[in-house]
């Protein structure tokens, strides 16, 4: 693992993690003038240092010992998740990857193997998310054995027992009684409903998805995406390779492959849905989000859009929106922007602030004159320097560890990406310019289509908000749980 490590405590990156626009101290400017040579680092290749073999029954199996501590890590992968499926059953992939860990297999109850894990200081999680199904396992070395037989007997045997079941649907139901307490939950799922509509990035989700689901629900789904030829699975730590894949062989090997079929991921609406959207709450702060859909993760813009949004709201605070409304008026502790370029269909740009009720439509303002003001002009030598040393330092750290090595690894076959999209990434950050930037802002910053969503009490703001747009109340109703 040295050689992953021999340039992140140097002090070139020191100085350029530090390097920093006009308004930060005497001595980070200092530093900022010093030169060192580009860092020289190369991205840890499958086949070279990382092990890929496939099984007979189609396991997509990723290996890289690592024996400084003896300890097992395992990352599972299973194509599936809530954008495979239809609305009426957006429930059932959660329930599924909770109540596989929650309820056991059929060889071992719940608690018996929760006692098991204790006994061996062990930990077997398994979740299912919006496109992929996660299973992890993490053992001293010495119980690689017993925890990889437990990890097979999980993803191969779940029980699904009716009261784990129940159980989960209770949390859900609370989770959704409770749904209308969090502002910034509000915020999130209310901006996202508007900008995705009935894609599955925008659903919600109600307790009529949720009552109906049944056991045969979730044995059904289990079986459906639970087969070998679904599934990847990451292996490192303290052991030998050779044996670690008989291990694999042993408790996986006879798992016979069968037929998946994935139903595409709809296609998303990208109508724009301009106009200020009000959600009242009795609250002292007024909980901001704008924004409006981006671009998909195959977009050759990714790397210009990433170092442009850094300098406008998501270098923390060097960014432009930090500087002006938090730095500069001191209107809110938490602001700044996103730009998504991760997503396979289109990801979101959203800005974010919270501040006083009497200061959002100054807040407001100030964060879309920044918005327009890197789409009018090209950004600093010393800006454009920032951002890009930053993405540059912080991919290093991606990789210091062999579970982080092969995640990514693992993670770019999964999501189908470009095979040498890690290894030119620092390359394609070099390259941007600040004509780019200004480009890029100029395209795909669109101040006419933003969504403004505001969660707060309208009676105690300075000003009315209709200035960014026609007014839109969306009322907060409690769910109903019947």
């Amino acid at each position: 693992m040295k050689r992953y490590l021999t340039y992140i405590f140097s002090l070139p990156l020191l100085a350029a993690a530090v390097q920093v626009s006009a308004q930060q101290s005497e001595g980070a400017k200092i530093i900022a003038q010093f030169k060192y040579p580009d860092l020289k680092w190369s991205v840890p290749e499958v086949g070279k240092d990382v092990q890929r073999t496939v099984l007979d029954n189609g396991m997509i199996v990723y290996l890289m010992e690592d024996h400084r501590l003896p300890l097992l890590n395992v990352t599972v992968l299973v194509r599936c998740g809530e954008a495979y499926v239809p609305d009426k059953d957006m429930a059932i992939p959660e329930i599924t990857g909770d109540v596989m860990r929650t309820g056991g297999t059929t060889h071992i109850a719940p608690d018996s193997l929760n006692e098991l894990l204790e006994s061996i200081g062990g930990s077997l999680e398994s979740s299912i998310g919006y496109d992929n199904g996660r299973a992890t396992l993490s053992v001293m070395s010495k119980d690689t054995d017993l925890g990889m037989q437990l990890l097979a007997d999980l993803l191969r045997n779940p029980a699904f027992p009716e009261d784990k079941i129940d159980l989960k649907k209770d949390q859900m139901k609370t989770d959704l009684k409770r749904r209308n307490d969090d502002p910034r939950g509000i915020l999130r799922r209310e901006f996202s409903h508007l900008v995705y509509g009935d894609h599955p990035e925008g659903r919600i989700l109600e307790w009529a998805e949720v009552k109906p689901v049944t056991r045969q629900d979730l044995i059904a789904y289990h079986d459906t995406y639970f087969v070998p030829n679904n599934i990847m699975i990451g292996i490192t730590g303290d052991f030998n390779s050779d044996q670690i894949l008989s291990l694999v062989k042993k408790y996986f090997g006879d798992w016979k492959k069968q037929e998946v079929s994935l139903p595409p991921i709809p296609s998303v609406d990208a109508t724009p849905k301009p106009g200020v959207f009000l959600v009242r709450k009795d609250i002292n702060q007024a909980n901001i989000r704008f924004g409006h859909l981006g671009i998909d993760r195959d977009n050759p813009d990714r790397y210009a859009v990433s170092v442009m949004n850094y300098i406008l709201g998501g270098g923390s605070f060097t960014s432009r929106m930090t500087s002006k409304v938090r730095s500069d008026e001191g209107l809110a502790y938490s602001v700044g922007s996103r730009y998504d370029i991760n997503q396979p269909d289109e990801g979101t740009f959203y800005a974010y602030c919270y501040t006083k009720s009497r200061t959002a439509h100054k807040a407001m303002r100030l964060m879309l004159d920044e918005v327009e003001r890197i789409r009018q002009g090209e950004v600093s030598d010393e800006e454009l320097a920032s951002a890009k040393d930053s993405y540059i330092n912080s991919f290093v750290f991606d990789f210091t560890s062999p579970q982080q090595i092969v995640s990514r690894l693992m993670s770019l076959e999964f999501d189908n990406r470009p095979p040498d999209l890690l290894k030119n990434y620092i390359d394609n950050i070099r390259k941007v310019t600040r004509e780019d930037v200004l480009r890029v802002a100029q395209k795909y910053l669109r101040p006419k289509d933003i969504t403004f969503v505001v969660v707060g009490n309208p009676d105690n703001f300075e000003k009315p908000l209709d200035d960014f747009g026609p007014i839109t109340t969306i009322e907060l109703t409690a769910p109903d749980l019947n």
